[in-house]
């Protein structure tokens, strides 16, 4: 069952005491600037003789003339945090793709425990009831692998500390955390990306509207039913933006294309449950004529990098102006959805993946674990099964529902698009000692790439300085 929850944003201010204003109230109000000469001092006193229970009329009083499906208003909302419980790792997912601008978390696959009871039903992916008892077995199977692992992984960092690859520096809290999460972190590309999950979002009213569109016009009925669940509270508080968030004929086509594609590979292709080896592109544009101003002032290329990198520091030291003007691209052709689940949430970026089973990663450890344990046998009769499994739910009447049967492991194609100055902070984050060791393969291809394309850029970049996580 899932359930969800709507924290209201409160504002402060002293000539309103006392009183709340709705995220659409509030937007009115600094809307207001752009459509009269009023000053704040004027728009908070006429404010005073109206009714604060009633956001609609206040609405209305302050903004008359204004639609709020305008999207300049809509951003205005300022950030509602929503907070969801009991839903598959398929739907925040598809949140956190859909939505670049958010700022969200959700239960961690390496730091938390996932059990058997927190699955959800195969309903929730239009799954076809023929295919129940089938589908069943195999999930949870999945679920049983991954805890023998994990459970014989605690027991080997118990007894040989280093293999969690604690740096020197690591506090003792964090070498603690990192033993404790070794077993999670290698153990978890079994679990079955139909494990119910909780995760939490901060939004605009405009983006909630887009998200609640998409994820409405989805052919996934657990993410129809979230938004259902979603949009009353939220109307409550964003009126005039809700009617603004139902399926559109393009959202519709959009996400049947997102998981059609994905269900159209596996017809074609079939399930490829061997490691695929890494493969990386990268792409760097400069801007057209090397940017008017730095070329009308003579600087070479080196020194517009040079220039907008002095003084940094750290990662969160921003590179501003030549950086953010060059787009880069990264393809990687094998990103298990492990991986992808995390760095599906940077941001701002645009991002791409095929989600479909174009090979299988698994940690060595785990590799190690299942033959020490005895176990390859039952893994080899879970992946030939589970793939005729997706095989059958890609050519049924229900092809989007092959997502349902996708395990952490599932390696897909996975692309990021951004500027050199967000991806500066990107490789620095996922690239060092205490980081997790997947993300620093993927990271550090990527970084060795770029740094053949554009080395002007990346000798600024500090590479391998992420903490432990």
């Amino acid at each position: 069952m899932v359930s969800i929850y709507v924290f209201k944003p409160e504002f402060s201010e002293e000539h309103i005491e006392g009183h709340r204003l709705e995220p659409e109230v509030m937007a009115a109000v600094l809307a207001r600037f752009s459509r009269t000469g009023d000053g704040m001092k004027k728009i908070l006193a006429d404010l005073a003789d109206l009714d604060f229970s009633d956001s609609k009329k206040m609405v209305d009083r302050i903004l008359r003339f204004i639609d709020y499906g305008h999207q300049s208003i809509g951003g205005l909302t300022g950030g509602v945090p929503i907070g969801v419980d009991g839903v598959s790792m398929l739907t925040p997912y598809m949140t956190f793709f859909n939505q670049p601008k958010q700022d969200g978390q959700e239960t961690s696959t390496r730091y938390c425990e996932y059990k058997p009871e927190g699955l959800a039903h195969p309903s929730a992916f239009n799954v076809p009831e023929r295919f129940h008892k089938e589908w069943y077995p195999i999930m949870l199977e999945g679920f049983n692998i991954s805890s023998l692992v994990c459970a014989e992984l605690d027991r080997q960092v118990t007894e040989n500390p280093t293999l969690a690859r604690i740096p020197k520096d690591a506090t003792p809290k964090e070498a603690d955390r990192m033993k404790r999460n070794y077993g999670f972190d290698r153990a978890r590309y079994t679990l079955p990306v139909a494990a119910l999950t909780n995760f939490g979002v901060i939004m605009t009213g405009r983006e909630w509207t887009d998200t609640l569109k998409l994820l409405s016009a989805s052919t996934i009925p657990e993410m129809i039913d979230l938004a259902s669940e979603i949009r009353p509270p939220l109307d409550k508080m964003l009126p005039h933006l809700m009617k603004h968030s139902f399926p559109t004929d393009m959202a519709t086509e959009y996400m049947k294309n997102f998981f059609g594609r994905g269900a159209e590979y596996i017809r074609h292709n079939g399930v490829n449950t061997d490691e695929l080896p890494d493969a990386v592109v990268t792409n760097v544009q400069l801007p057209e004529e090397n940017g008017l101003i730095e070329r009308m002032n003579n600087f070479s290329l080196e020194d517009r990098f040079d220039n907008a990198f002095k003084g940094k520091k750290n990662r969160y030291d921003i590179a501003r102006g030549y950086p953010e003007k060059v787009h880069v691209s990264t393809y990687w052709n094998n990103m298990s959805i492990a991986e992808a689940r995390d760095i599906n949430r940077q941001r701002p970026c645009q991002k791409d993946t095929l989600l479909a089973p174009v090979g299988f990663y698994m940690a060595p450890e785990m590799k190690d674990a299942i033959d020490k344990l005895g176990l390859r046998g039952r893994y080899i009769s879970l992946q030939e099964k589970r793939a005729e499994l997706l095989e059958n739910l890609a050519n049924s009447t229900s092809p989007e529902s092959y997502a349902s049967a996708l395990f952490l492991g599932d390696q897909t194609q996975f692309e990021l698009h951004t500027n050199a100055s967000h991806m500066t902070y990107v490789i620095e984050l996922r690239t060092g000692r205490g980081v997790h060791f997947r993300y620093d393969d993927h990271v550090r291809q990527a970084f060795e790439s770029f740094e053949k394309q554009l080395p002007e850029w990346t000798k600024h970049i500090q590479l391998g300085t992420g903490e432990p996580e």
